[in-house]
């Protein structure tokens, strides 16, 4: 028998693959992406996407800015995900 998660639960994971690939484009950047670039990095659906970047902004791994005068959102790396890159990296 499969037992089924509740919607919104985890198998116990704190980041997955999919997070790390996130943490990584936003450290390596030497420029500003949008929601939107990282999303077509990934080649992710915009529903699946914003449920990693709302795990990464609660963990306070990044955060999002609103560009002035547009609306756009940036993602930028906070160090508490830059330190994460780091540990994975090694």
């Amino acid at each position: 028998m499969v037992k089924r998660r509740e919607a919104g639960k985890r198998s116990n994971v704190l980041l997955d693959e999919v997070d790390l690939d996130i943490l990584k484009i936003l450290h390596k950047s030497d420029k500003e992406l949008s929601i939107g670039d990282v999303q077509d990095m990934l080649n992710m659906s915009h529903v699946s996407f914003k449920v990693h970047v709302r795990r990464l902004i609660a963990l306070k791994f990044i955060t999002k800015e609103r560009l002035p005068k547009k609306f756009k959102f940036i993602l930028i790396i906070l160090p508490k995900g830059k330190e994460i890159v780091r540990v994975f990296e090694n």
